[in-house]
């Protein structure tokens, strides 16, 4: 009788073991799952910041910083303009006028813009623009370092060439001003009619001289800088929504 309530009780104590081990199997599966779902959820929590983040990061406004130093507006660091006195290199002219073209390219295709009758070639320091119906006639958005060479021959190709540009800004500002944005200026500082922008002729033989010609370039600055502005104040509001939207 002892042997046999002995093997019962083995036999009992097997099964507690058994059960034991389901139950404590169930329990680390249990925690296990709770654990990665805890994982999971504080992933989709730091991707959600994470994106809320990255929507507040203007990248357009950090490739093209537009500032001034003394009588220059620059673009990145890059005068444009000449003044007498004041030797700027046509090498530091036409690379910001290549920003220029690509600053307006960038915008517009960011926003849903379009030229009307001009187009422009990025293409750094040896930039170009064309009118639509003759893509073939392309003109300079790069001056000479020549003075008989930029003068006699390249002086009006050169001057036209500023003439479309400043036709592409008018149009993407038009295009901007007429998508108010909360806390920014309903319009550019500066108008732009024909060529002339803040009442100063952009092309450079007509100008009247290298200082309005610079003061030209730096009211296109001032009035491009204000479309960042727009443009930032729209990134803003977009990321918001996306931000309410993940939350």
């Amino acid at each position: 009788e002892a042997v046999r309530l002995r093997a019962q009780r083995a036999e009992q104590e097997a099964e507690e073991e058994a059960w034991h081990a389901v139950i404590n199997g169930n329990t680390l599966r249990a925690q296990a799952e709770q654990e990665e779902a805890t994982r999971e959820r504080q992933l989709v929590q730091f991707c959600r910041r994470e994106l809320a983040r990255l929507g507040r990061v203007d990248v357009v406004s950090d490739v093209f910083r537009i500032s001034s130093t003394g009588s220059f507006g620059t673009l990145n660091s890059l005068r444009l303009g000449r003044l007498p006195g004041v030797s700027v290199d046509w090498a530091e002219i036409n690379a910001a006028l290549g920003q220029v073209a690509l600053l307006l390219v960038a915008v517009a295709r960011e926003s849903g813009a379009r030229f009307s009758s001009h187009a422009l070639l990025p293409m750094g320091s040896y930039s170009k623009a064309y009118k639509l119906d003759e893509p073939r006639a392309q003109y300079e958005l790069h001056g000479s370092g020549s003075p008989h060479l930029g003068r006699i021959f390249g002086s009006s190709r050169f001057d036209k060439g500023l003439t479309m540009l400043l036709a592409c800004a008018s149009d993407l500002l038009a295009f901007a001003g007429a998508r108010p944005r909360a806390g920014v200026a309903p319009a550019p500082p500066h108008p732009i009619e024909a060529d002339a922008v803040g009442g100063f002729c952009i092309r450079l033989q007509a100008s009247g001289g290298e200082e309005r010609w610079t003061r030209a370039l730096r009211c296109l600055l001032e009035d491009l800088s204000w479309l960042l502005t727009w443009r930032r104040a729209g990134a803003a509001a977009a990321a918001t929504g996306t931000a309410l939207h993940a939350a």
